[in-house]
């Protein structure tokens, strides 16, 4: 008792400042994990983990970043990551990133690397670990990362043209605005100088020694972690890491990484910057304060503080989220929270992002701003907390209970930042006990003062930052408008805020239930079905690969389909604002406040060719998951307020996309494929504003009359004996009627199809996108899976072509798809080409996919296949532990008898390359179908 009551004046004493961390007992460090140093400085973090089983990811970090660079460095930081893939001691040229993928390694999903501000990470994940050989090899490439890039002259060369193509895909509106206005929101601070992008200058004209210089300068032990997260032996790679590290010297004298502090500023900063691109007027406004310091982050009162942050962060977001559904809101949306001040981690702030209805920007800060002076001045309720506290246990009980089932990653990113930031470390059990401990005695007065605390009405360390939308006609707040806003709001009256609740329960009466008729089981594929006395379908496959995890979907035939092209836009919003709706006596805020603490979602979709529900539980839950599935059915109820508001986001969205470079061109590539049809075009802002919920709803209602036609699956750790009951209550009872869907197919092209146009933009990058369509042929595992790795060559063939002969493109690829008759079990299969291009290459680019094509057909490369047959088989392994994945597998069984799970590793090891051929060849270039578009890209005048 006398340690709750510590915790409790512990958080109301926060303000206090570090005395009472001196007070307060070390968060445990997880014992599973096995951290060591190195006489030189290198740290390690090794863990066992066998979830999923035979894999393990490999991580090196660098605590160094774009923040360690000189002037005249600026982006090497970040060319440096490039080369780490390009030419290290023991594998030279691109031969690292082959070798990874020829032992199942996927060059982007599992073998990647970015560069921050403070840190350079470089990691491969999901690495079978049957052969010890692999993983002497991949702590080899981590020994290369670490003091081995080869850093040539041609490979430099080489590289440049690359960064530049990944500039012009990364420095659109809103990331063009921010790198404008960093010099003026860190006010001659170096951090306003040092995006990890960097100045293209500086990548253009660098001498490979200035780069060299930085890579030796940095990159060393003492500022190395090593991290190896998987199934493995932990002692084994200790000692590796002893052999191959430990033998390397730190130079006498070597430069501390010392970090850059942010400065207070005594006067508001106000930036105004507006762009073409950019979708919305967004408005940042930031409370500068002091962070905690990373020395300090190991006792008990920081998860308190953390916890503290999360549930004001939840409470006042959900505040915003009402807020925004009120007629007259002049935000679309807003939230707030504690965190970094933008791009620095020496300094934090309390942020308030707003996004504004068109033309209403000072009108939304106002409102949002508003909202903090009613927290600040009468803090949260008693029943908001109640809420927030719920949830945040639910969560903690949701990760405790699949402790054993965490997947790698879920660690690896722990250790980065604790080597990065000294963040704890606790294990799930540990944090679990303790947080049950305290959270129940942390009331909301303590909460209340932490608010009060970050949320300032002083202008000392105020900055304000405005990312405004340019168009003709508008108008634009200034620096001193904002100012005078922010002045107005300080001298504002508010009311406290009231905090609505319905207490009712969910389904106010129950239905009469329904039985199980017929019961019958599949053993090849493990699962149970019950035919219910309405005729539904259930489907069950119990798994034991999460412990706190049911997944589930209902599905049935019909959909947008089922209606002519004019109610196009109603049919793709249908399925956003049926989630905006309420459900029975609930309106959409209160339905989130009536399933506070419950780990429970279904959620209803209306897609082209089907319609059903989505969502999942944990056993502790289920009841309310079979509830949801219920009122789903039966109870969506209109809540115009929140439907008026979806609409409003998109009208703003939408009315500017002809300026968005993507956005158009994406919408000519669906369009020119399926002949102009609406279903697949984005739509227009005067499309939303004419969204007709009474439609929407009389379509709901049609979908969702008749269960007997509906399949539902439920896969994961459940109880037959508790599921059944919920079963024959909630979905035996459900309505049925004699309607049917008839569904037809979509249409696309045929035969030879050209999209060629220009596109003027600030930052100009082409694109392409070559496809070759198949005439329809049998939906089955054995073309699946063929048009799969056919994928996969082409888009390591375009990648080599067109990224690393070319450097025309910071990435070329290759993708495979399928339309599947809805009907019967046929297919269109497709290949797609694609490239984001440099304009001054891309002539030369461009014939590489049609060459690429004709060189796999001839003679698919025979290293490419071992390698995307390993990627396919090590990724087999790893999907089948998840129930995701059974899903799936299960739909199509049951829907079109096609068992794509039990013979699928035989069937990627039986493929070879006359079989790709011969695919390639006879089914997708016998089509006669091809559609080109091309958006080539002139500068904005």
């Amino acid at each position: 008792m006398r340690l709750k009551r510590l915790f409790v004046a512990a958080v109301v004493l926060l303000g206090a400042g570090n005395l009472m961390a001196q007070q307060m007992p070390l968060i445990p460090v997880d014992k599973n994990v096995k951290i060591g140093r190195l006489d030189n400085g290198l740290t390690y973090y090794i863990r066992h983990n066998a979830y999923p089983e035979h894999v393990a990811s490999f991580y090196i970090a660098q605590k160094v970043g774009s923040i360690n660079e000189n002037d005249d460095q600026r982006g090497l930081a970040h060319l440096l990551e490039h080369l780490a893939f390009n030419g290290t001691d023991h594998f030279k040229d691109n031969d690292l990133q082959e070798y990874l993928q020829s032992i199942g390694v996927e060059y982007g999903r599992n073998l990647n690397a970015y560069t921050s501000i403070d840190q350079t990470v470089y990691y491969f994940t999901d690495v079978p670990t049957v052969r010890p050989t692999a993983v002497d090899s991949c702590m080899l490439i981590l020994k290369d990362w670490s003091n081995g890039i080869s850093l040539t002259k041609k490979a430099i060369d080489d590289e440049r043209d690359v960064v530049h193509n990944e500039y012009r895909m990364r420095m659109v509106g809103q990331q063009r605005m921010l790198e404008r206005s960093l010099p003026a929101l860190y006010a001659g601070n170096k951090y306003g100088y040092r995006m990890p992008i960097g100045l293209m200058s500086i990548i253009d004209g660098c001498n490979p020694e200035t780069l060299r210089a930085y890579y030796r300068k940095w990159y060393r032990p003492d500022n190395q972690a090593i991290i190896v997260v998987g199934d493995v032996d932990v002692n084994k790679i200790e000692a590796k890491i002893k052999e191959l590290f430990g033998g390397i010297k730190v130079p006498a004298n070597a430069a501390k990484v010392i970090p850059v502090m942010v400065p207070d500023n005594d006067k508001p900063i106000y930036v105004v910057d507006k762009d073409k691109e950019m979708q919305f007027d967004v408005i940042l406004t930031m409370m500068k304060n002091e962070v905690r310091p990373d020395s300090l982050k190991g006792t008990v009162d920081y998860l308190i503080e953390n916890y503290i942050k999360d549930v004001l962060s939840s409470m006042i977001n959900a505040r915003f989220a009402e807020k925004a559904n009120e007629p007259n809101c002049p935000f679309l949306q807003a939230s707030a929270g504690e965190g970094d001040f933008l791009i620095s981690r020496t300094k934090g702030a309390f942020q308030l992002q707003t996004v504004a209805k068109s033309g209403l920007t000072k009108e939304a800060l106002e409102a949002a701003l508003l909202e903090l002076k009613r927290l600040h001045d009468y803090g949260f309720t008693a029943t908001e907390y109640a809420r927030a506290k719920a949830d945040y246990l639910s969560s903690l009980e949701k990760a405790y209970t699949n402790r054993d089932k965490m997947k790698n990653e879920q660690f690896t990113s722990q250790y980065v930042a604790n080597f990065i930031a000294n963040e704890p470390i606790p294990s799930v059990e540990d944090e679990y006990k303790l947080m049950n401990m305290i959270v129940p005695n942390i009331p909301v007065e303590a909460v209340n003062e932490y608010a009060k605390n970050y949320i300032s009405e002083s202008d000392t360390n105020l900055v304000t930052f405005a990312m405004l939308q340019e168009k003709d006609g508008n108008t634009y707040p200034t620096e001193k408008e904002l100012a005078d806003v922010v002045a107005k709001v300080r001298n504002a009256k508010v009311e406290a805020y009231v905090d609505n609740v319905k207490q009712e329960p969910l389904v106010a009466q129950m239905p009469k239930a329904g039985k199980i008729v017929k019961t019958s089981e599949n053993q090849k594929l493990g699962y149970k079905q019950y035919v219910l006395s309405n005729g539904a379908k259930v489907i069950l496959k119990k798994t034991d690969f999460k412990d706190d995890e049911v997944r589930f979907m209902a599905v049935d035939k019909g959909g947008a389909v089922n209606y002519p092209e004019k109610d196009a836009a109603n049919l793709t919003f249908a399925s956003m604002a049926l989630r905006a709706s309420g459900l029975g006596n609930f309106s959409n805020t209160e339905l989130d406040k009536a399933l506070a603490g419950k780990q429970a979602s279904a959620n209803i979709f209306m897609n082209n060719y089907n319609h059903g529900l989505s969502g999942a539980s944990t056993p502790k839950d289920l009841e309310t998951l079979f509830q949801l599935i219920y009122q789903k059915f039966n109870a969506v109820s209109k809540d115009e307020k929140s439907f008026e508001n979806l609409k409003n986001t998109y009208v703003t969205y939408l009315a500017n996309q002809s300026e968005n470079p993507d956005m158009v061109y994406q919408d000519s590539v669906n369009s020119t494929i399926y002949k102009g049809n609406k279903f697949f075009r984005t739509p227009k802002s005067e499309d939303v504003k004419k969204l007709d919920y009474d439609f929407i709803m009389k379509a709901y209602k049609a979908f969702f009359n008749n269960a007997k036609d509906f399949t539902f699956y439920f896969v994961g750790n459940f109880d037959e004996a508790v599921i059944k009951p919920f079963i024959e209550q909630y979905i035996a009872s459900l309505p049925t009627s004699k309607s049917k869907f008839a569904v037809k197919e979509f249409q696309t092209y045929k035969g030879e199809l050209k999209n060629n146009f220009t596109k003027e933009m600030a930052n100009p990058q082409s694109q392409a996108t070559e496809e070759w369509r198949s005439n329809k042929v049998d939906y089955t595992l054995q073309n699946n899976v063929v048009v799969d790795i056919a994928g996969r060559l082409l888009e390591m063939k375009y990648n080599r072509s067109i990224r690393e002969n070319l450097s025309a493109a910071y990435h070329a690829g290759a993708s495979s798809d399928y339309d599947v008759d809805p009907n019967a079990n046929k297919a269109v299969y497709t290949i797609t080409g694609s490239a984001q291009l440099n304009p001054d290459k891309q002539k030369e680019a461009v014939p590489c996919f049609f060459t690429g094509m004709d060189e796999t057909i001839a003679n698919p490369d025979a290293a490419d296949l071992v390698k995307a047959q390993q990627i396919l088989l090590k990724q087999a392994d790893v999907d089948a532990k998840t129930n995701g994945y059974w899903l799936g597998v299960l739909r199509t069984f049951v829907e079109r008898g096609i068992d794509m799970h039990t013979d699928y590793k035989k069937t990627v090891s039986a493929t070879d390359a006359k079989a790709i051929s011969a695919f390639l060849k006879n089914v997708i270039l016998a089509g006669g179908n091809h559609a080109e578009i091309i958006m080539t890209a002139t500068q904005k005048k």
